[in-house]
């Protein structure tokens, strides 16, 4: 199949009945028809044509540039995955995020791809979607987050007696190697802290988004274990890489103002602060992986658990029950 500036292959999802959401090419061309979700990536000879995966000949185009979604409510979502960004209506949106986009609306990717939206109008429904409005720089929202703080142990100490540029990459190649692990994971690299990753899921008050944190969690402590035993990432002598980590969940507020890490976001809320708290509790007793109370309850019994008792975490008035993820639960 050929449209626009070169050829793309794309075949539609069984619609099931359900009504269909279109992309066109700007430039004019058949409709691509889907109904949940979209994926946009680059083209090879070596990609398999799935359902609902769009492919593109043009290398400014990332393997995985961007995902288009439909929600439930009719609503219509993009998230931008690529290298080289994903414009809505010539205006960059901001990584990893979610952004709305409605009918009429131009998506564009690489450097010579547009694809205009065809939607039917939503239906309004109060309190929809958590993740609404446009996300396109400046804007601001509220949404119900589960924040991942990782932070490296004795960072303080390590500076002081191993400070060298050879340190310097080794923890530039570690929040490289990690950040891969949270996107994969369909987190959000929010920065990095000198010795801190920040890290966060957007969701709502299903939790949805806490199992997914908590999953990733895991992933990222055997990760960094992994990497610490490899001499070509962490060549410090007599320092090994140690790693502690901590969950909270609660309301925040994502805002294109302030200081940018690498999404270009600033966020605010108590579970940012409480994360950052909870991970001075962790020691070689309550082990290297801490959760809030919210958290806990969020990620239901998907997880094992132990019940570290109520903390109170500096700066906060009432302490707060404190949980070490421990490991995924087998199932039955």
């Amino acid at each position: 199949m050929s449209a626009g500036p070169g050829p793309l292959r794309y075949r539609p999802p069984a619609a099931e009945g359900r009504p269909a959401c279109h992309l066109q090419p700007a430039g004019g061309g058949e409709r691509l028809a889907f109904v949940d979700r979209l994926e946009i990536g680059r083209d090879d000879e070596e990609r398999a044509l799935e359902p609902g995966l769009l492919l593109l000949g043009d290398p400014s185009v990332s393997r995985r540039h961007c995902v288009v979604t439909r929600r439930p409510s009719g609503r219509c979502f993009v998230r931008d995955e690529s290298r080289n960004g994903t414009r809505v209506d010539g205006r960059r949106i901001m990584p990893h995020v979610d952004t709305e986009v409605r009918s009429g609306q131009v998506i564009a990717v690489g450097d010579a791809w547009s694809f205009v939206l065809r939607a039917a109008a939503p239906a309004a429904a109060p309190g929809d979607d958590s993740m609404a409005g446009m996300n396109t720089i400046p804007h601001s929202q509220r949404c119900i987050a589960t924040v991942l703080v990782g932070d490296i142990t004795d960072y303080t100490v390590l500076v002081r007696e191993a400070l060298s540029e050879d340190l310097q990459q080794s923890v530039r190649r570690l929040w490289e190697a990690l950040s891969v692990e949270v996107v994969a994971h369909g987190g959000t690299v929010k920065e990095f802290q000198g010795d801190a990753i920040l890290a966060f899921w957007e969701g709502d008050a299903s939790g949805r988004q806490a199992v997914r944190a908590c999953q990733a969690a895991l992933a990222l402590d055997a990760r960094a274990r992994e990497l610490a035993r490899d001499p070509a990432v962490w060549p410090v002598p007599g320092r090994p890489l140690s790693m502690d980590w901590a969950l909270s969940t609660g309301l925040v507020l994502l805002d294109s103002f302030g200081p940018a890490g690498p999404g270009g976001l600033s966020m605010m809320g108590e579970p940012v602060v409480r994360a950052f708290r909870l991970e001075k509790f962790a020691d070689a007793v309550t082990g290297r992986l801490l959760a809030c109370r919210a958290t806990r309850e969020a990620a239901g019994e998907a997880f094992q658990w132990r019940d570290l008792g109520e903390r109170l975490a500096k700066g906060f008035e009432r302490p707060d029950r404190v949980f070490a993820l421990t490991g995924p639960r087998a199932a039955p």
